[in-house]
């Protein structure tokens, strides 16, 4: 008797979907793009506002407790002290926390460039935001300009994307190097423009089509 061999078709690899290997995606970013850059604005912008709520505050509470006191008589001086002691404090933590929501608020503004489209994020207030998309096809040019001393030696800018036809243009203050963005926007738009010609052709003619 032939005795039977228990032949065992060996099962491809599987990997194992576990928390620590499961792939992250960024929802910012449109299914099928590859993400090339994404651009946020320079801390500068959010240290301007901190310096003018810091002075703001100091002046004020330097004139109250400068100029309270001595409209008061003596015996209303200690107690006025101690009630613009607890003003002080109150004031110094909603400036603080105001200073927070303004800083998560301000991080929230980004560009995310991919290989065929530029995504804007707005964020004007907790609850107001704003996403706009604009696709390579549709870019007509990029520049970047910086002005002052403070851009130059810190390096900011504007980064301007320019459309054809009737379309909004994108302005992004306060851009980390501008000059190296507006490369990088316009490398991607002109691959994009060798890889999707019949694409851009499109677009383009349906920008210069006018409206009624």
């Amino acid at each position: 008797m032939l005795a039977m061999a228990d032949i065992t078709e060996p099962y491809p690899d599987v990997p194992s979907r576990t928390p620590g290997n499961e792939e992250i995606v960024d929802p910012t970013i449109p299914e099928g793009n590859a993400e090339q850059v994404t651009i946020r604005r320079h801390p500068f912008g959010i240290v301007v506002l901190y310096l003018q709520a810091i002075v703001g505050l100091g002046v004020a509470l330097g004139l109250i407790y400068f100029l309270i006191p001595g409209l008061l008589s003596a015996e209303n001086t200690v107690q006025a002290n101690h009630y613009l002691t607890i003003f002080a404090t109150a004031a110094v933590a909603l400036t603080t926390i105001f200073l927070l929501i303004a800083t998560a608020i301000y991080r929230q503004n980004k560009w995310v460039v991919t290989d065929d489209s530029i995504t804007q994020f707005t964020q004007s207030g907790i609850f107001r935001r704003q996403i706009s998309e604009l696709s390579m096809a549709n870019i007509e040019d990029v520049s970047s300009e910086q002005f002052g001393i403070l851009a130059e030696l810190f390096g900011f800018g504007t980064l301007k994307v320019e459309t054809a036809g009737e379309r909004s243009n994108f302005h992004f203050i306060y851009c980390p190097q501008p000059n190296k963005y507006s490369k990088i926007i316009l490398d991607a738009r002109e691959r994009f423009i060798n890889e999707e010609p019949e694409v851009a052709k499109r677009a383009n003619d349906l920008l210069s089509v006018p409206r009624a």
